[in-house]
C-alpha cells in the first residue's frame, strides 16, 4: 500500500488524473485542477559502454504478486510489481505504482505527456473505421472504439559518432551513336547509352542524434516508426503524475538489444549517405568500413493511442501518435469486394471487346 501513488483533490479527496487538454492534473468531480512542474534537468545521456559493462538484462529481476486494498470500495486486487497502473476491477479506482519501474535496471527519465486527448482520439478512430472501400463490412465489430486506449510505452534513444571510409565506382553515362541493320535490310543509327566507371572514395562523418527504439515487443519496430516523429524536444523529467488515469507498459527489449537495431538504422543511414558521394549518375561495388563511438541512450516513455483486434485469427494494430496526431494502421481486406470488383471488372472488359467486334 505504502508502495501506490494516489493523487487525491485538494478539493473533494477524488484522485486526480492528468488532463491531455489542460496538461494538470484535474479531479472529474469538482473540477480542480492541480499544475505538475515541468524541467528536463534529469534528462541526460548515460554512458552505453558502461552499461553493458555493468550489465542491463532483466532475467535477474524478481515480479513479485502484490496485493492492492482499494480506498474507495475496500476490495482487494491482486497485481504484480511490474504494472505501472491498474484499475480497481470494482469501482474502477485507478492508481500508479512507481514498483514497475524499479523492476527494470533502467528506470525512465524523461516523458512526453498525452496531448492528443480521449474525445479526439476516438473522432480520429471513428474516422479511420468508417473509410476505407476493400475493408470488410463488419470491422467496426471488432475494432471497436472501446478497445481503444492510451498507453504511455517505453522507448530507447541512442546517440553515436560515427566515423566512415568508403570506396566504390561512380558511373557517368554518355551516349554513343550506333549503326543497325533494320528489318527491311535498311542501315539505320540509334543513341546508345553506355556507363564510364571511375574509381572514388572519401570519408564520410555524421554524429547520431536519438535514434528511438520501441522498448516493448508488443509491436514491431516497423510499427513504431510509422506513427515518428515524435517531438523529443518537449520531454520533460518523468514524473508518475503523468501516468494517473493512463495506461503504462515497462520495457522487456534490453538496452543492448535497442541499441543493434540502432546500429542497423545507423548503418542503413551511412550507406545511403556514402553511395551518394560515390554516385555521378549511378554507382556500384560500394564498400562502407565504420567506426562507431562516444555511444550513449536514454530511456524514455511516449505517448500512445492503441487498438489490438483479430480479425478471422489475425491480429491488427491502430496507432494514434499521442503527441502530433499521426496515425497508422492496417485494416484486413475483404474477399467478397474482391471477388466482386475482379467480376465486374472482366464484365467491363467482355462488354468492351463485344461493342468493339460489333461497330
Amino acid at each position: 500500500m505504502d508502495n501506490l501513488l494516489l493523487f487525491p483533490c485538494p478539493g473533494c479527496n477524488s484522485q486526480l488524473y492528468f488532463n491531455a487538454a489542460s496538461q494538470q492534473l484535474e479531479c472529474e468531480h469538482c473540477g480542480t485542477k492541480v499544475a505538475i512542474e515541468k524541467a528536463a534537468d534529469k534528462i541526460t545521456e548515460n554512458s552505453l559502454k558502461q552499461q553493458l559493462a555493468a550489465g542491463s538484462n532483466t532475467s535477474g529481476v524478481t515480479v513479485e504478486q502484490m496485493v492492492y486494498k482499494c480506498t474507495r470500495c475496500g476490495s482487494q486486487t491482486v497485481f504484480t510489481s511490474e504494472t505501472p497502473t491498474f484499475t480497481c476491477g470494482f469501482c474502477n479506482f485507478e492508481v500508479v505504482n512507481p514498483v514497475a519501474y524499479k523492476t527494470r535496471i533502467i528506470q525512465p527519465s524523461g516523458i512526453v505527456p498525452f496531448i492528443v486527448e480521449k474525445q479526439k482520439a476516438l473522432e480520429i478512430f471513428k474516422h479511420w473505421t468508417g473509410t476505407g472501400f476493400w475493408a470488410p463490412g463488419d470491422l467496426k465489430e471488432f475494432a471497436r472504439q472501446d478497445a481503444l486506449h492510451g498507453i504511455y510505452l517505453p522507448f530507447w534513444t541512442y546517440d553515436a559518432q560515427t566515423d566512415s571510409q568508403w570506396q566504390g565506382y561512380g558511373g557517368r553515362h554518355y551516349w554513343v551513336t550506333e549503326s543497325y541493320t533494320d528489318s527491311q535490310g535498311k542501315r539505320q543509327s540509334r543513341q546508345v547509352q553506355r556507363t564510364e566507371w571511375i574509381y572514388r572514395n572519401g570519408t564520410y562523418n555524421h554524429f547520431f542524434d536519438d535514434v528511438l527504439i520501441g522498448g516493448a515487443t508488443e509491436l514491431t519496430q516497423n510499427e513504431y516508426e510509422s506513427i515518428f516523429p515524435f517531438r523529443l524536444g518537449e520531454l520533460v523529467n518523468f514524473d508518475a503524475k503523468y501516468l494517473s488515469g493512463w495506461q503504462a507498459d515497462v520495457y522487456d527489449i534490453a538496452v543492448s538489444d535497442g541499441y543493434s537495431k540502432a546500429e542497423q538504422v545507423m548503418k542503413d543511414a551511412i550507406y545511403d549517405a556514402c553511395a551518394n558521394l560515390c554516385r555521378i549518375d549511378t554507382f556500384r561495388d560500394l564498400q562502407v568500413s565504420t567506426n562507431y563511438s562516444a555511444q550513449t541512450y536514454k530511456h524514455i516513455l511516449l505517448p500512445v493511442w492503441l487498438c489490438s483486434y483479430f480479425y478471422k485469427g489475425k491480429k491488427y494494430h491502430f496507432l494514434i501518435n499521442g503527441q502530433t496526431g499521426k496515425i497508422h494502421g492496417k485494416k484486413p481486406v475483404s474477399t467478397a469486394k474482391v471477388v466482386l470488383a475482379v467480376i465486374l471488372a472482366l464484365v467491363v472488359i467482355a462488354a468492351i471487346v463485344y461493342f468493339s467486334q460489333q461497330g
